[in-house]
């Protein structure tokens, strides 16, 4: 700014009056610098002529002589031509640049790519394997739901079998009684009726608790349904009285079938 300042105030002192020969010495050295720098074409060339005539320029803003220097007129002679140079040089440097950037970029995009498709990858992996582990656990859940409504479905059939049997006998029981006090003579001391039981019955159709006009498949419905309820792999207190009955409801329907 110091250089500025003193280029300013000299430079108006010298002008006033303006030496002639002075001038005309300068301009002599201006222009024929200024031809002679025309002629180099090579951009290395010009731009160390242009930052030569700036040098001396700047050089001669410090000094107390402006006008009489010849390096003024030299600086300027040299660095005119090529004015055009700093924008070339500010294109191609501002190019390199670009260049430059969009190589690192791109290099960076290379090394982390591979991190990136890994990444993928291992997400979608972990999404698939979450999928596949809710999947199982809904299979698992909805399985252990139907056993246990299987199950609950099964005990209760068996219940009211039971009870519907136990119903039974106990109605056969009672006419049995019945007809055995009507029978019974009076000197004859009372014995103990014998008690009944569906499965001591010879009629297959009382057995598999059914009427003689069921058809072949209300008889294959009702064995299959005594079937699960009497097997012996479904009670731990009574496995031989379930073989029993079991033997004998498969005899049945073995008759009947």
């Amino acid at each position: 700014m110091a250089r500025v300042t003193n280029f300013i105030t000299v430079l108006s002192d010298e002008l006033n009056p303006l030496p002639i020969e002075i001038l005309l010495g300068g301009s002599l050295w201006f222009f024929a610098l200024y031809f002679i720098s025309r002629w180099f074409k090579a951009y290395v060339i010009r731009l160390l002529l242009f930052i030569v005539g700036v040098s001396l320029i700047y050089s001669v803003m410090g000094r107390s002589h402006i006008i009489t220097s010849v390096d003024l007129y030299a600086g300027l002679g040299l660095a005119i031509p090529h004015i055009e140079i700093v924008e070339i040089t500010y294109l191609i440097f501002r190019e390199r640049t670009l260049f430059l950037v969009d190589k690192i970029i791109e290099l960076f995009y290379l090394i982390i790519s591979p991190f990136i498709w890994g990444y993928q990858k291992l997400s979608y992996i972990f999404q698939f394997l979450q999928i596949k582990q809710t999947q199982r656990s809904e299979k698992k859940a909805e399985k252990e739901y139907y056993k246990e409504e299987f199950k609950r479905e099964q005990e209760k059939a068996r219940a009211e079998e039971q009870a519907r049997y136990d119903e039974a006998d106990i109605r056969e029981q009672n006419k049995r009684e019945y007809r055995y006090k009507k029978k019974e003579k009076p000197q004859q001391p009372k014995e103990e009726p014998k008690t009944y039981s569906r499965w001591d019955s010879s009629n297959h159709y009382e057995v598999l608790g059914i009427s003689e006009n069921s058809t072949k498949q209300e008889i294959k419905k009702a064995y299959r349904n005594l079937a699960k309820i009497y097997h012996p792999d479904l009670t731990f207190s009574k496995k031989e009285e379930y073989t029993v009955i079991l033997q004998k409801i498969n005899k049945a329907y073995e008759v009947l079938k």
